[in-house]
Order: structure tokens, then sequence, then C-alpha cells
């Protein structure tokens, strides 16, 4: 196989570097996300102790969840940042 040939078929190191970047970010975001929703439940446990306040224990487990979701969002789009200026 000639270099020519090689080039189009094999993706380009930016392309593996995106790639990367973006399995890397999937993993995190479920870690990340995990995370949020235990601690977020332990928090509603503790802060919505209540027999009666069931509203407020799914609305303290979901912002625990969202601040997971985000921290891995953000994360994952300072890395692709990152790595599109170093292509530069």
């Amino acid at each position: 196989m000639s270099t020519s040939q090689q080039s189009q078929t094999s993706p380009s190191s930016s392309e593996h570097a995106i790639s990367n970047i973006l399995k890397q970010g999937s993993e995190r975001g479920i870690m990340y996300v995990s995370a949020g929703l235990v601690i977020g439940g332990l928090a509603s446990i503790v802060l919505a102790r209540g027999g009666g306040s069931g509203t407020a224990r799914k609305a303290i487990t979901a912002f625990g969840t969202g601040v997971g979701t985000g921290a891995a969002w953000t994360s994952c789009s300072i890395d692709i940042e990152e790595a599109v200026k170093n292509m530069k």
C-alpha cells in the first residue's frame, strides 16, 4: 500500500486526538453523573428528613445529577478546545 493510500484510509493524528478526548469525556461523564446522583441522593436524605418531602428529595437529587453532568461537559469542552488550539 502506498503512502497516499495509507493517508486516505487511516485517520490523522488530530482525528485520533479528538476521538480519544470524546472517549475520555464520555467515561468521565458517566463517572461524574453517577457521583452527582449518589451525592445528591445522600444530601437529599440528610437535608429533607421529613416523611412528606418526596418532592424536595427529588429536586436535591436532580440538582446533584445536573452538577455532575455540567462538570463533565465543561471538562470535556475545555479538553477539546485545548486540543484544537494545539492543532493550529
